[in-house]
């Protein structure tokens, strides 16, 4: 398993003097690159403000991205990414030492001229270098950016994440304004996606536009390599939120998550007292993202999927537990996107009691409700 440690922090800092002492170098641009960002949907997502920007800033550069079998659907149809190179199961930190090896030899293979590091990682920073890139750009922390030969350091007082890696742009001194312009997350849905959301949506919910539609998760909270079902907001509360979207605005509300969700979805329409569609189990992720192109109104947890219906552009209530949405919440337009966490949500230990309360949530709900229709 590919962690940092104290261990691998103390190597990557005497490594970085090695590669200080055979210098940097400055900045060529790109005919071929590789973004180096596997893992997981959401950092996913919150990088591809940085890819907008780059290929706008460099239209004729060939862009692929390394991603794994977990986050692929997050970037699979994006057209700014010629190829997707396949990074595991679960990324990189799940690799043994022979699936790594392969996979260097496999990115060697491809004769890239730069990598494009996004994360604070020693591990990636060897991969890149191991892989014989000879431009290797990303974000240097504690001198775990040691191989890169133009380590950037992030911008001052920012923590935000998909800021933190937009430091990558600025530090390559695109121009600024295009990146507030451009620097904003992305998702695009597959055709196909669009063509079975019309059909069920048609077929399986009754919805013709005609009435607000709601798209409730209630899942989430794990992933290959971590589960926190505390990033999920109270079944009850969810509840009682469907069934005022569904009293007060006529909403069709219709659930959606994985087939890892499809327990807590049930016992979610099994609270409930007006009628609901659970789709959970039986949609992709970028029929999500298509879902979430015609819909009124999502409502998720601190998970993947929320961040993809912001990218589309939905209006998105992103409700956080232990987490805190400064530091990872939606990068999407203001107004589209309301991000609910409570003062205390990072003490220790965190429960809900003093959490996102269901009047907060409609509240939220009814102002971004409100800018729909308007």
């Amino acid at each position: 398993m590919l962690r940092e440690t104290t261990l691998t922090t103390a190597a990557a800092r005497l490594a970085h003097l090695f590669f200080d002492m055979r210098g940097r170098r400055s900045f060529t641009t790109p005919k071929k690159a590789l973004i180096l960002k596997p893992c997981c949907v959401s950092q996913v997502m919150l990088t591809t403000p940085l890819l907008a920007v780059l290929n706008e800033a460099y239209p004729d550069t060939q862009f692929d991205w390394a991603v794994s079998q977990w986050a692929r659907p997050a970037v699979a149809g994006n057209p700014r990414i010629t190829e997707l190179i396949p990074a595991g199961e679960a990324g990189l930190s799940g690799a043994n030492r022979s699936e790594l090896r392969a996979f260097i030899e496999r990115v060697r293979a491809e004769a890239y001229d730069t990598c494009i590091v996004p994360s604070r990682s020693s591990w990636l920073a060897y991969v890149a270098w191991r892989a014989g890139i000879p431009q290797r750009i990303g974000l240097d922390v504690n001198g775990r950016g040691f191989s890169h030969t133009m380590p950037i350091q992030p911008i001052p007082e920012v923590h935000h994440e998909a800021e933190i890696y937009l430091s990558l742009a600025y530090g390559l001194h695109i121009d600024p304004q295009l990146i507030v312009q451009r620097g904003r997350m992305e998702f695009y849905p597959p055709d196909q996606a669009r063509t079975a959301v019309t059909a069920r949506l048609v077929e399986e919910v009754d919805w013709l536009g005609d009435v607000p539609l709601a798209v409730l998760h209630p899942g989430g909270g794990h992933n290959p390599l971590v589960t926190d079902e505390q990033k999920r907001w109270p079944l009850t509360r969810f509840a009682r939120l469907g069934n005022y979207l569904a009293r007060r605005h006529g909403a069709r509300v219709v659930l959606v998550g994985a087939k890892s969700d499809r327990t807590v979805a049930t016992a979610l329409a099994g609270m409930m007292s007006q009628p609901v569609t659970d789709l959970t189990g039986t949609v992709s992720l970028g029929e999500v993202g298509a879902l979430c192109e015609v819909a009124d109104l999502y409502v998720g947890n601190d998970a993947g999927p929320t961040h993809i219906a912001a990218a589309t552009g939905c209006p998105t209530l992103a409700i956080f537990g232990p987490s805190d949405p400064r530091l990872s919440g939606p990068f999407a337009p203001q107004g589209r996107v309301i991000s609910l966490a409570s003062e205390t949500a990072v003490s220790t230990p965190f429960t809900w009691d003093d959490g996102v309360s269901v009047e907060e949530a409609i509240a939220a709900a009814d102002r971004l409700l409100a800018k729909e229709t308007a």
